[in-house]
């Protein structure tokens, strides 16, 4: 069910819920650390452009299916062109106590088409804005679990999908923060 997930997100007519961080990150590194809880149905967690991550849960599911094709059609060669740019969001997709490790840049995957690891009590996002790059890490053991490229040509904010049901919570490296707890949905978030 989770390599099914990837096309969950645009195949399924399914009622997702988007929680997208309030500050933007614009430059340097930032890191944050967050527990999912291993009961989610299924957690997506990362970040995405501020603008793309509006407009992609704005755009009718049929545009962005896999089964939409926007090749012409014809062989000119002016697909090939195009320059291959780094994607407006990066997600790690964890369900049922595990992770999907995808796209063949999982440090721990044999399978370049990717596999599943047990999800560690805590997972760390590492953002490197003018790198334009976002590693997730097994926070306790700081083990990278996946790192890609992600468009970092405008404010990029930490972004949780949340589709099922879960529970998520954030939690920040000042110590001395209350954490507050908001429900949406039946989804429970602490921050």
């Amino acid at each position: 069910m989770l390599f099914a997930a990837e096309r969950l997100m645009t195949s399924c007519h399914l009622s997702i819920d988007l929680v997208i961080g309030d500050v933007a990150i614009t430059q340097g590194k930032s890191y944050w650390a967050c527990c999912v809880d291993p009961s989610s149905y299924l957690v997506k967690v990362g970040v995405g452009l501020e603008s793309k991550l509006q407009e992609w849960f704005q755009v009718p599911q049929d545009v962005v299916s896999p089964r939409y094709d926007p090749d012409s059609g014809h062989d000119s060669g002016a697909e090939d062109t195009t320059v291959e740019a780094p994607p407006p969001y990066a997600f790690l997709t964890i369900g049922m106590g595990k992770i999907l490790l995808s796209h063949g840049s999982a440090l721990t995957s044999r399978d370049p088409n990717g596999c599943t690891v047990p999800l560690p009590p805590r997972i760390g996002i590492c953002l490197d804005y003018e790198q334009g790059k976002v590693s997730f890490y097994d926070a306790v053991s700081f083990r990278e679990l996946w790192e890609c490229g992600v468009d970092c040509s405008g404010p990029v904010c930490p972004a949780f999908c949340f589709i099922g049901g879960g529970a998520l919570h954030l939690q920040e490296l000042v110590a001395n923060k209350q954490e507050r707890k908001v429900t949406i949905g039946n989804f429970s978030k602490l921050d």
